[in-house]
């Protein structure tokens, strides 16, 4: 029996796999992709594993190959509107299912699935009715449901405006089906409600709900406070003597394409992101999380990793070219990137010796306010420490530590933007920003509210809206309440 020409390149595959080598890796997909081999169903799972390692042009490649080896059916154009989303590409995959007909559900949990997903993608683009009105279909078909209730919690004023308040009453009737929900689940509406009461000055209640909602996600994501330390302490290891000035002059490549900005959650990175964003010369940014991978490939963050992977016979040139050519995966070629990876401050000594060039932007903001925005947010990916304000307190040391660490260490090459300075005088902040990056001052960085592109965080709404000092003392009002972080972050060693 004869053996398809195909078959030999899934050994392959498997094997790269195995040993984690990435090229092996691959070149098996890309080979299979050449063949057109009929492998059916297992696109889709190539098309993950591609998504997950960085790969994006070989994930959507698997993914049409998905596609066409299902006939197109509606079932597989879904998965592909979820690839499209996972990798940024939200106007196509708010087009794509918004052709998929409604009819094409076949249950009332799967077009509460097909709606929740145009609605979230309608809100990030900024078409607000449209996604009220979908996220509003979603709750008539799973009432209670937490996640479309949160994302309607996002795109309205409970107490402003008359939607907002119809919108409100549901909500709270919805309470006994919010109850029967999973956890997880219960915890989204809990959020939602605590929405609810802060934007009614109903400051008890509100503290309450999210404090609710964050315990029901920490009976399910425990932190750990030896690991998240460990790490940090890791990060800054191996780098006090000259290794990185040392290592990065040895650099070959140009490593200026990345931005990097990094602080806490909700200490005003996404607004730094909007502006350098609206500059002509860059093309997007985000939560990349592609440094993550070439710490995989060298084997960690320290200084003694990075010394330990050269001299196995790695090199500063593949590292950073993996970085980048992941950022040409999700980018294209051409323009600056802003990275604004959450964990940013765990990889900065890996960032600043294998990218020489590269910006270095750490933003700061009251540690209240701070503390507050993050323990009545909703992380999408999960952020452990941020479901208990003692745990919050204790992240936050950890990130002071790093902090001062960074800033002895690199000196000006890290630029530290105070967000109350920020909002208080954008024009001289901007400029500084523009200055630090190498970027020439332009009218539309004055103005990044206007700028038309996809923000997929917690603060993809707040950015469209001119800079203010809306997020200036908001913890004010729970300030009794958050007595536990003051107590925990002001302890002494």
């Amino acid at each position: 029996m004869t053996v398809p020409a195909w078959m030999p390149h899934v050994e392959v595959l498997k094997q790269a796999l195995a040993a984690r080598d990435r090229a092996s890796a691959n070149a098996a997909v890309t080979a299979l992709l050449d063949a057109r081999a009929p492998i059916g169903t297992q696109w889709k799972a190539i098309s993950q594993l591609m998504r997950v390692s960085g790969e994006f042009g070989l994930a959507h490649r698997a993914i049409d190959a998905f596609v066409t080896a299902a006939g197109g059916s509606p079932h597989a154009r879904f998965e592909k509107v979820v690839l499209l989303t996972q990798s940024g590409r939200l106007r196509e995959a708010h087009d794509l299912i918004a052709s998929l007909p409604d009819t094409s559900a076949n249950t009332a949990a799967d077009r509460a699935s097909r709606a929740y997903l145009l609605g979230n993608t309608a809100l990030t683009l900024g078409l607000v009715e449209e996604g009220r009105a979908a996220l509003e279909r979603v709750i008539t078909l799973r009432p209670g449901w937490g996640p479309a209730w949160l994302s309607l919690a996002s795109a309205v004023n409970f107490a402003t405006d008359a939607q907002g308040v119809r919108l409100g009453d549901r909500l709270l009737a919805d309470a006994a089906a919010a109850e029967r929900q999973p956890p997880a689940e219960l915890a989204r509406y809990c959020y939602a409600l605590g929405k609810l009461h802060a934007d009614r000055g109903e400051h008890d209640a509100a503290f309450a709900a999210y404090d609710r909602g964050a315990r029901l996600l920490r009976a399910q994501t425990p932190y750990s406070r030896n690991g998240n330390t460990a790490n940090a302490r890791a990060a800054m290891s191996g780098f006090d003597s000259d290794i990185i000035e040392r290592l990065g002059s040895r650099q070959s490549l140009a490593t200026n394409r990345p931005i990097f900005v990094t602080g806490l959650p909700r200490s005003g990175t996404t607004l730094v992101e909007q502006i350098l964003a609206s500059h002509s010369g860059v093309v997007d940014g985000g939560e990349l999380n592609s440094v993550h991978h070439v710490a995989v490939a060298t084997g960690g963050v320290s200084g003694e990793a990075i010394e330990r992977h050269l001299g196995a016979g790695g090199s500063l040139e593949a590292m950073a070219g993996l970085y980048l050519h992941l950022l040409d995966e999700r980018f294209g070629t051409t323009g600056r990137v802003v990275d604004k990876t959450i964990d940013n401050s765990r990889f900065l000594g890996l960032i600043a010796t294998m990218l020489p060039d590269a910006p270095l932007v750490w933003m700061r903001r009251d540690p209240l306010d701070s503390a507050w925005s993050c323990l009545r947010t909703f992380f999408i990916h999960g952020v452990a420490w941020s479901y208990s304000l003692t745990d919050i307190a204790h992240h936050f040391r950890l990130e002071d530590m790093l902090l001062a660490y960074w800033q002895r260490r690199l000196g000006d090459r890290l630029l530290v933007v105070p967000y109350a300075e920020l909002v208080e005088a954008p024009g001289a902040w901007t400029r500084r920003l523009l200055d630090h990056c190498g970027l020439a001052d332009e009218a539309g960085v004055h103005a990044p509210h206007t700028t038309d592109r996809v923000v997929a965080t917690a603060s993809a709404l707040q950015v469209r809206r001119p800079i203010n000092r809306d997020g200036l003392n908001v913890a004010a009002p729970y300030r009794r309440h958050l007595q536990p972080f003051i107590d925990a972050y002001g302890a002494a060693d």
